[in-house]
């Protein structure tokens, strides 16, 4: 099966069935996303930003996504968790899952379906598709070896790209 086949196929699946297939795909988070004394000194004032677990796969070509993406906005991001009160539990270890970048745009797609695009659909719009279209559509290539990686472990071709995107649009027609 081809990744573009595969990733069409992904597309058919519950937001829970997917992050599923995905833990068995790469494997739980072997870290918390942040430790948790510093995420607590962070929420109480005392610093200024928050000391990350080790979550890092980008040598891997994958992204770490927050589970809980379905019930808060932009989960990793200090000024979020400090405005919406973001728990620690939702960045725990078991909270977290591996993606390339198609499969991280998929989630976030399934997520805007599911929640009425009340959650998922500003890190698809804003962060997430862009990346896609840049670098599989208009053909940049990053410079950075984290990224390059990333960009080889979900490579498509421009074709099958504006397709896939076109299939994630359609999806999100449902909201």
């Amino acid at each position: 099966m081809s990744n573009y086949e595969y990733y069409k196929e992904l597309l058919n699946n519950s937001y829970s069935e997917v992050v599923e297939f995905l833990l068995e795909k790469y494997g739980e988070a072997q870290d918390d996303y942040f430790r948790e004394k510093s995420y607590q000194k962070f929420l109480n004032g005392k610093i200024k930003s928050i000391t990350k677990g080790k979550i890092s796969r980008t040598g891997e070509g994958l992204y770490c996504h927050h589970i809980d993406e379905n019930k808060f906005l932009n989960i990793g991001n200090t000024m979020f968790i400090k405005e919406y009160s973001i728990p620690f539990d939702s960045q725990k270890r078991d909270r977290l899952v591996y993606c390339d970048l198609i499969e991280h745009c998929i989630l976030h797609v399934l997520i805007s379906v599911e929640t009425n695009g009340e959650y998922g659909l500003p890190g698809f719009e804003v962060f997430l598709k862009p990346m896609v279209k840049e670098w599989y559509i208009d053909e940049y290539i990053p410079q950075l070896k984290w990224q390059r990686n990333c960009y080889d472990k979900s490579f498509l071709k421009i074709q099958e790209t504006i397709e896939l995107l076109e299939d994630m649009e359609e999806v999100l027609e449902k909201i």
